[in-house]
């Protein structure tokens, strides 16, 4: 028998105007007996929209399409970033994809990560955890697998990125020990993420795409049933761990880019340029890409200080290849 009940919980978040403030994180749990059991998460950065709007269409959807497991869903991980638009805590400026450092937590955000590894991360077995770009960048819609560590690789987790749809796949390595895939890791959990979208903003196709791709997953783990063959396009994955995969800028200035997302560039192509329009006689910086490859992120933000983030690009390998990038 399907059952769907709350389990909300809360997080001490005090304030100099509010000595005993709690905020509360929305968790809907659907159970249709045995099986696996799986949480959907997004808004671990409150400013990242399109898992957030995934996940509460299927806040009204799922109950009816289970067919077996457990489904978590948690559409705003971080209420009050979401609640904000901001991708870090506004209590506390923190990151919650980097407050996972057991206890005590100190103040709000690590109070959300203890909460999450205490009342969820031990009973799933799997996870997708959905981002986006949020206000500063754009990504290329993409999965995400993130090798934690020397965590083995998992063959599982390209048969989850190719269920989920998109014809890219970025990969990651972490070694954080407060990140959301050091703690999957802790719990065995199996964890998939994705890249969808960016820029402070959202649209119907990508939340579209975002919510058929987190059905897909739950088919491919064996909690709907088997969706006949889809004749997806073949996955491609870009390694954006490499040396030469970000191009940060050096100097503060108007980033103008003239290269757009998926576009496929030479090493050393010019892909946009660094002005100051304030100083009209501060020479123009050429900008050039770090090596050939897709152009899978770009900046959202115009005005760019030192060490931003200006674009990535990486080279699309064929999926099979990832066991050998372990």
């Amino acid at each position: 028998m399907m059952r769907v009940s709350r389990e909300d919980f809360s997080v001490a978040a005090a304030t100099n105007s509010s000595a005993y403030r709690r905020v509360t994180i929305p968790v809907l749990r659907i159970d249709a007996g045995p099986g696996p059991a799986v949480a959907l998460m997004a808004g671990v950065h409150g400013d990242e929209w399109e898992g957030q709007a995934a996940i509460l269409d299927l806040w009204q959807q799922l109950p009816a399409l289970l067919q077996r497991g457990t489904v978590y869903l948690l559409p705003a991980v971080n209420a009050e970033a979401s609640l904000a638009g901001t991708r870090l805590s506004p209590n506390d400026g923190g990151n919650l994809n980097r407050a996972f450092l057991g206890a005590p937590a100190r103040g709000y955000t690590e109070g959300v990560a203890a909460a999450l590894e205490a009342r969820l991360l031990p009973r799933i077995d799997a996870m997708v955890d959905v981002h986006s770009g949020g206000a500063s960048l754009r990504y290329l819609p993409s999965s995400v697998i993130t090798r934690y560590a020397g965590d083995a690789y998992d063959e599982r987790l390209p048969r989850l990125a190719r269920a989920f749809g998109l014809p890219q796949c970025m990969f990651f390595r972490g070694n954080e020990t407060g990140s959301m895939p050091a703690a999957a890791s802790r719990h065995g959990v199996l964890r998939l993420s994705a890249e969808i979208g960016g820029g402070r903003e959202t649209r119907s196709d990508l939340v579209d795409a975002c919510r058929d791709g987190l059905l897909a997953c739950l088919s491919e783990l064996g909690l709907l049933p088997e969706r006949p063959p889809a004749s997806a396009p073949e996955v491609s994955i870009h390694d954006l761990d490499a040396p030469d995969a970000t191009l940060r800028a050096a100097d503060a200035g108007v980033f103008v880019p003239c290269v757009d997302l998926g576009q496929t560039v030479s090493a050393g192509q010019a892909i946009g340029r660094l002005i100051e329009p304030a100083m009209p006689d501060k020479p123009i910086r050429v900008l050039r890409a770090p090596q050939a490859g897709d152009v899978v992120c770009l900046r959202a933000i115009a005005r760019s200080e030192p060490g931003d983030c200006l674009i990535q690009v990486a080279p699309a390998l064929p999926l099979d290849s990832l066991a050998s990038q372990y």
